[in-house]
């Protein structure tokens, strides 16, 4: 082996060799790089993530349990395993293997069947309106029935708003109607009681998951034997929830379908089900609808909330920004009408403000974890051996404050997002969702 050859391996090697020790903590005995974590005084996931990124590089080695983790926090290797196919696959858990039989939905399918769904997915909701003026009008309605909430629940203008409003309770449920009209062809009013209950199963399933897959994934045995010592229990049954919510809405869908005239996404997936009835190799069945359904509720009553949420924080404690954006708004769009999209040209520091609130809060601050495609091959990364059945979490939060990119991340800064003309400008390290996820 020539001296070259035998160098790369050793570079290869070393992420979990410990050829070279400084590439991430290390391992104990059934808490995996979890004890020596625990002693950098991080109270939480993405803290204690962000320190060993901080500590050991941009590529870092992980252990939950005997399972490995690769962190991945640098721009560069972020750009790198999001743009590779052998890098599309997806963690496998004992949920997919013994309870879903198989991996469904858009966020944990992987290969030929994640690209053929994704790709559907994507096509159809565009042609119903998502991201287009066309569903203005929807948007604008929610908006409404906020200020109408706002305005009841404060006491309004008469009494100078004295009760304080929890705009939690508020703002989920309009960006869920926004999402479900497309969905589903229809809305709930923000006070229906079924769905407050759903968005509080949601709130509690994404508090019981856990980032790195918890106890499901470090020890799938413990969950097998004894489920009542984790929370997969729970998780499972506040899913279920959603689930049935799902096949009650297809089977109402069934019952009114006609092919001909699709009335959401919900008909156009049923038809193609029908259509794809005798092949074999079909990806389209009820069941990937509910998971596929389940996740874009999912992804869109977390992401949208929390993002508003921020946005309302931001404004309260930056007032100056504040006042610039409300000028911008009153001399583009006046006072007279909601903004629209054909506005958006012309408001640059709304824009920028809208960035730098999706920076600083990375409501997201870890994408969707990745694998090696089916976990059949180890693969090398950056010059780092990656082993086959690890995950790969990248680090979107590092990214959003990394210092060497933005100079000052800590600062509250829209004015990053706008040119020496005052012009918005897009910035390639705003990542708030990842990159080919």
């Amino acid at each position: 082996m020539t001296s070259e050859l035998l160098r790369r391996r050793r570079l290869v090697e070393k992420i979990y060799h410990k050829q070279d020790d400084t590439r991430g903590p290390g391992k104990w005995p059934l808490l995996g790089s979890k004890l020596e974590m625990m002693t950098w005084g991080k109270t939480t996931a993405v803290s204690a993530m962000n320190e060993a990124a901080h500590r050991y590089g941009d590529v870092v080695g992980l252990f939950t349990g005997d399972v490995p983790i690769i962190l991945v926090s640098g721009l560069e290797a972020i750009k790198e395993v999001s743009s590779r196919d052998d890098f599309s696959g997806r963690p496998i858990s004992i949920v997919q293997t013994d309870i879903d039989k198989g991996s469904h939905g858009l966020i944990m399918a992987q290969g030929e069947k994640w690209k053929e769904q994704r790709r559907f997915t994507l096509r159809n909701l565009k042609d119903l309106g998502f991201g287009k003026r066309s569903l203005e009008g929807i948007a604008h309605e929610e908006i409404e029935e906020v200020f109408e909430e706002i305005e009841k629940l404060s006491g309004g203008h008469k009494t100078g708003w004295k009760t304080p409003v929890l705009v939690q309770d508020i703002l989920g449920a309009a960006g869920i109607n926004v999402l479900w009209h497309i969905i589903a062809g229809k809305r709930y009013s923000h006070n229906d009681p079924y769905l407050k209950n759903l968005m509080d199963n949601v709130k509690k399933l994404l508090k019981v998951s856990e980032i790195d897959g918890g106890v499901v994934a470090t020890f799938p045995l413990l969950c097998k034997w004894f489920p009542f010592l984790t929370k997969l229990g729970e998780a499972l049954k506040l899913r279920d929830t959603l689930h049935e919510f799902i096949q009650e809405e297809i089977r109402k869908h069934r019952e009114s379908l006609d092919p001909e005239n699709p009335r959401d996404f919900i008909d156009i997936y049923i038809t193609e089900v029908d259509q794809q009835k005798e092949n074999k190799l079909s990806t389209f069945e009820d069941k990937q609808l509910v998971f596929l359904c389940v996740d874009l509720f999912m992804a869109g009553s977390d992401t949208t909330f929390n993002t508003l949420t921020f946005a309302i924080l931001y404004m309260i404690l930056y007032p100056e920004k504040q006042q610039k954006v409300q000028e911008e708004l009153d001399r583009v769009v006046g006072k007279d009408r909601l903004p629209s999209l054909e506005d958006r040209p012309n408001l640059p520091y709304v824009e920028a403000t809208l960035s730098e609130i999706l920076r600083q809060s990375s409501v997201a601050p870890l994408s969707v974890p990745h694998a090696t495609l089916y976990g059949e091959k180890d693969a090398e990364l950056q010059g780092y051996f990656i082993p086959k059945n690890s995950a790969l979490l990248l680090n979107l939060y590092k990214v959003h404050h990394d210092p060497k990119i933005w100079g000052d991340p800590q600062n509250f800064r829209p004015e990053r997002f706008l040119d020496e003309n005052g012009k918005f400008v897009k910035h390639e390290a705003l990542i708030p969702f990842g990159l080919g996820d």
